[in-house]
């Protein structure tokens, strides 16, 4: 027993003094939290100490692990082209072997004041390469070229960091709603061009992302016995930030709408302009004048009636602008000029905060749901504009003038008697309509010797009815004629004519859409995966890797597969003593 103690004495006596006090310490892990909000995240520090400990006994400032961290902002392929070809777009990997943290590629910028930190800007030379251009339309980000980081830091101490998209140069902060830059809104981080990969199915139609990043970070120590060790459940956070999504396509029968009732609306003055002959305005009025004088004629009987009116020109421009009209509700927008349908994804699949603080590997799918609701709003706006459009010319009618003469000729026994001349007007076609035209000038001449004032008499109470009833009959002569029926309710019914088809081809673009094209934001190929996880979508054993979005084609990956905003922190492991 004596030997036994001796030797364990011994052991004790020959161990170094500070792994004593590392044995006797009591280890204290205190996590500071990262917060995150739309437009920006702050990523705080991890610290682990041990009250007490010197170093390489702490989580802090031992210097026992190799590590790595990377960053990048396009990853995948595009055209069956692996964008690792393209210069530029390789992204940024700090590692660190212990004692030297290394970047590749080796142009990489130190951080100032910041250790073991990197960053690599997307060039101009990745925005202007093929494919990228041709299926991506990469455009250059507010802010100008750079404004895309790759940022990564590898420590020695078992931490590491890695950032891309719109992030900080100096922190590795994340600005995923562009404002930092000076913009207003969201800039866009690219433009998928799906007709230039899969032109049968989806021609003309675009996936428009927004600004986005992602961030993560990593804490592979722990203090085991007093002593620095690998975390076997390390201290992990991801975060990511979309600024928007949105389909975009180009719908023929929108341009249709557009071109063609601009058409309609051309042709009114000519539909006006035709009230003016035979079976028209001018015959209107010269019934209703005649349904006037017809009951009162007595031994008198109707001659000759005719009508001559004029109307002044209208002013459609109100009506013609509406034919370019760009509308929204916030989630679809109908762009006539532009002959484009958009839809906001990230709302509309989304919530409260669109598409960002979803579960890993969330798939954003357009299902029938969201097809009915698509549907619904553009028949809502579409029918809200027709509203719109008929009101305006409704406002434009009203405005212009009629003028209008109508002469009466009566006879009495056959002879010519009598005339009578009516003159409407001039007052605007809302006044005949609201009952404040002026009233109508009425003149009776007896024509030749009336014996005994005969005729005289009879026509006292024509020219009274005449003056009470005459512009009532120009009211619903324009209203049978113009607006009730007539050439703003066939107006309407031309519009719906067109937009019927608009209505009709968005289940066929949501459709085409959702069968071929698969998005997942909060990529994070280590965690549980529904349905079949693509083959880009791995990340190395003790890789903690998150990308902020994934696009690709369900059948056919070789021609898109594509990961914005990349990052990973580790693996990291104990280096050899």
């Amino acid at each position: 027993m004596k030997g036994t103690m001796t030797r364990l004495t011994r052991r004790l006596l020959d161990r170094p003094r500070r792994s004593l006090l590392v044995a006797a310490a009591t280890a204290i892990a205190v996590t500071a939290g990262t917060s995150i909000t739309s437009a920006a995240w702050t990523d705080s520090e991890w610290v682990k100490a041990s009250v007490g400990v010197s170093a390489p006994g702490d989580c802090t400032t031992n210097t026992m692990f190799t590590n790595q961290a990377w960053a990048r902002q396009l990853s995948g392929t595009v055209l069956s082209t692996s964008l690792d070809s393209i210069a530029g777009v390789e992204g940024l990997t700090v590692s660190n072997n212990g004692a030297t943290a290394s970047p590749v590629p080796v142009s990489a910028t130190p951080v100032p004041g910041t250790a073991d930190a990197f960053i690599s800007k997307l060039p101009v030379t990745a925005l202007g390469s093929n494919p990228i251009t041709a299926a991506l339309g990469l455009g250059i980000p507010v802010g100008g070229l750079g404004t895309y980081t790759q940022w990564a830091q590898s420590q020695n101490n078992g931490h590491s960091r890695g950032a891309a998209g719109l992030v900080s140069d100096q922190s590795g902060t994340v600005d995923a709603a562009g404002t930092a830059n000076g913009s207003a809104t969201a800039p866009k981080a690219a433009s998928i061009s799906l007709g230039a990969l899969v032109p049968a199915s989806l021609s003309g139609v675009t996936l428009d992302i927004g600004a986005l990043a992602s961030s993560a970070q990593l804490d592979a120590c722990e203090m085991v016995n007093g002593w620095p060790a690998l975390d076997a459940t390390p201290t992990v956070q991801r975060d990511y930030g979309i600024a928007s999504l949105d389909l975009n396509a180009n719908v023929a029968s929108v341009g249709a709408l557009s071109t063609q009732g601009a058409t309609l609306v051309g042709a009114v003055p000519t539909q006006l302009n035709a009230l003016l002959g035979t079976g028209g305005l001018a015959t209107g009025i010269t019934n209703g004048i005649s349904a006037i004088v017809n009951p009162l004629l007595g031994t008198l009987t109707l001659g000759s009636i005719s009508t001559n009116a004029t109307l002044s020109a209208p002013d459609l421009s109100g009506v013609t602008a509406l034919m370019t009209e760009s509308m929204t509700d916030g989630i679809v927008t109908v762009d006539l000029g532009a002959g484009t349908i958009s839809v906001n994804i990230a709302s509309l699949a989304g919530g409260t905060t669109g598409l960002n603080g979803m579960g890993p590997n969330h798939a954003v799918v357009l299902d029938a749901a969201i097809t009915a609701a698509v549907t619904s709003k553009v028949t809502a706006l579409l029918n809200a504009w027709k509203t719109r459009v008929l009101t305006a010319l409704t406002t434009a009618l009203r405005a212009i003038t009629l003028n209008a003469t109508t002469n009466i000729t009566l006879k009495l026994a056959g002879i010519n008697a009598a005339t009578i001349g009516v003159n409407m007007g001039p007052s605007t076609l809302g006044q005949f309509l609201d009952g404040t035209a002026v009233a109508p000038a009425v003149t009776a001449d007896v024509i030749g010797l009336d014996l005994g004032g005969v005729v005289a008499a009879l026509l006292s109470p024509i020219t009274g009815a005449l003056l009470s009833g005459t512009n009532g009959v120009v009211q619903t002569v324009l209203n049978a004629t113009v607006f009730n029926s007539g050439i703003i309710p066939a107006l309407g019914t031309g519009l719906q004519s067109l937009i019927t088809p608009v209505v009709n081809a968005v289940a066929p673009i949501l459709t085409a859409f959702s069968s071929t094209v698969s998005i997942r934001v909060n990529v994070q190929p280590d965690q549980p995966w529904t349905s079949t996880k693509p083959a880009d979508a791995t990340a190395a054993v003790g890789e903690y890797k998150v990308s902020a979005l994934r696009v690709g084609l369900i059948d056919s990956a070789s021609l898109l597969s594509l990961s914005l905003g990349n990052a990973s922190a580790g693996p990291a492991s104990l280096r050899a003593p």
